[in-house]
């Protein structure tokens, strides 16, 4: 079966219970695995989803729990379960600048960057409740 990358939106489900995708995020996940595919985090994703969780802290009338969250995060870099991706930035930017352009900014630089590293093979497919994935011609997220 394939890997899919979970994106930052569904880690930030996972993650904060308070979240509106919560569940639907550990449903999704729940179903990947049973459908026999691997979870695949990036550093890149995994840095974009506690970045929303710090901003939540001072947003929010029901903050994120910071601690229990850091906690799996932690878990999941000593485990070696976050795959490194963030150099390939720097290769691909003028790819990854163009599909920002391209969506008219729908897409973010971390979004554009997971588009072309599936042009490019790197990355099979993308769990992901970002809308903005649906313009770019073949992509085919999974939700």
């Amino acid at each position: 079966m394939a890997e899919v990358v979970l994106d930052a939106n569904v880690l930030v489900g996972l993650l904060d219970a308070g979240d509106v995708h919560h569940a639907r995020a550990r449903s999704l996940v729940d179903r990947l695995q049973a459908d026999g595919h691997s979870t695949v985090l990036l550093d890149v994703l995994v840095g974009e989803a506690v970045s929303v969780l710090c901003r939540r802290r001072d947003r929010r009338t029901q903050p994120p729990q910071l601690e229990p969250a850091l906690g799996f995060v932690r878990q999941w870099f000593q485990a070696g379960d976050v795959t490194g991706v963030q150099g390939e930035a720097t290769r691909l930017a003028e790819d990854i600048l163009d599909v920002v352009l391209a969506t008219q900014g729908t897409l973010n630089f971390n979004d554009a960057l997971l588009v072309v590293l599936r042009r490019e093979g790197v990355i099979d497919s993308v769990a992901s409740f970002d809308q903005g994935f649906d313009q770019v011609e073949g992509f085919g997220r999974i939700e």
